[in-house]
């Protein structure tokens, strides 16, 4: 067996062997997916950070003030984090006894999130990202879960707003795997992102261990591995729905994916000691597993370029009958395209009919209403390419080196 069939069916089975662990493991807890009933109304500060969002942060603020939620047990404090267009402006228009809009100068998303902190007097913090939208019942579906002490953060259903580009369609069924992810992660008590977009936590915590890292290039991932690191749990609400304006161009989009996979990166640099047994389906098997997903998907992507190459640099050296073939040197005697097409079949079947299955599954539970259909092929065409690019250009950036940035300011990951 060659190399490439090898790489092929490793992959395969990977993706095929996780899928259904996932499926199996929210069909065996299907009873356990309502959301409980919070005993009592608590207590809650939304904060949202603002950086040049003038265009957004209006339907952002109206639909926390839609929310349907005791309005004096609701309060919303709106951090301008320096812009330099008129998001200031169109917040300040809202303010209110309800609402605080204060400006500061820009530090970045963490510092605009932990004077938020400072200044509720609230028991529970959310966190809604000034280019996101709630949903009217995304709140009361989501306290009912701190009932339990032990749960520090909960997490919504976080999908695509308003898909129209190519891009934002394959972002869209991106996020509606995490939805199903995020639940059968939470089911795990292996959530290691509590999201931007609405995350509702316990103040407690904060002021016990410290606030958002405001050095660190994903504050979303490092806050959520601190939870977990601290034994605390984090839940999900899956019908919680919290709507993000995805990036509809490459540029934007690839800039955004540089700064989570490497934000990733130095996370799970930071935080091995979730590693091992000791912390349960998160170190045995979900870090592990999302480091081998990444590992496998960079090489198959390394390997098909190489074929690509090689093939075309045989093609050429051929049409000019030039007597000298470097390739027998390495006799790779690999094709990633010489597979058994009845086994290759059946194997596509499978991946193809699980992947519909999961998406069926999130677009049911989260009561999503938008048609998946030409999307999904889409994401079946091109996502393991550009997933693959991704990681890979994170990778060349972090060796080298090389600064990310969010908005204007750059931070180095380190």
């Amino acid at each position: 067996m060659s190399f490439g069939e090898i790489l092929m069916y490793s992959v395969s089975f990977f993706g095929i062997f996780t899928s259904l662990y996932f499926l199996i493991t929210l069909i065996e807890n299907r009873n356990n997916l309502t959301n409980p009933k919070s005993k009592k109304k608590p207590t809650v500060t939304v904060i949202v950070p603002a950086y040049n969002e003038e265009h957004t942060i209006e339907k952002t603020i109206r639909s926390l003030l839609n929310l349907d939620y005791p309005k004096d047990k609701l309060d919303i404090i709106v951090v301008d984090d320096g812009s330099t267009d008129n998001t200031f402006k169109v917040a300040k228009k809202f303010a209110s006894d309800q609402l605080t809009v204060i400006r500061k100068k820009n530090g970045g998303k963490a510092t605009a999130m932990n004077l938020g902190i400072k200044m509720s007097t609230t028991d529970f913090i959310g966190c809604l990202d000034a280019d996101s939208f709630v949903a009217p019942d995304a709140l009361k579906k989501m306290v009912g879960y701190f009932n339990n002490k032990k749960v520090t953060a909960v997490t919504p259903s976080l999908k695509v707003h308003n898909a129209k580009t190519v891009l934002q369609k394959v972002q869209m069924i991106e996020y509606l795997i995490g939805v199903f992810l995020r639940k059968s992660f939470s089911l795990l008590g292996s959530i290691h992102v509590t999201p931007g977009p609405f995350t509702i936590y316990r103040k407690e915590f904060f002021k016990k261990y410290g606030g958002f890292d405001e050095n660190n290039l994903t504050e979303d991932i490092e806050i959520a591995l601190r939870i977990q690191s601290k034994n605390h749990m984090i839940e999900n609400a899956m019908n919680a729905s919290v709507y993000t304006v995805a990036p509809d161009n490459w540029n934007d989009l690839m800039k955004q994916r540089l700064r989570w996979y490497m934000g990733f990166i130095d996370n799970v640099a930071k935080y091995t000691r979730l590693f091992g047994k000791k912390h349960g389906n998160l170190g045995i098997l979900i870090m592990p597993a999302s480091l081998l997903s990444v590992a496998l998907v960079v090489t198959m992507l390394l390997y098909v370029i190489f074929i690509t190459t090689s093939n075309a640099l045989k093609s050429l050296i051929n049409m000019y009958n030039i007597d000298f073939d470097i390739w027998a040197m390495f006799s790779p005697n690999t094709d990633l395209f010489y597979l058994n097409f009845s086994t290759l079949a059946f194997i596509g079947i499978i991946s193809i009919s699980l992947g519909i299955t999961i998406i069926w599954i999130a677009k049911k539970i989260s009561e999503e209403d938008t048609s998946i259909k030409f999307p999904y092929l889409l994401f079946l065409s091109i996502y393991w390419i550009i997933f693959g690019y991704w990681w890979l250009l994170s990778i060349i950036y972090k060796i080298l080196g090389k600064k990310v940035g969010w908005g204007h300011k750059s931070v180095k990951s380190t």
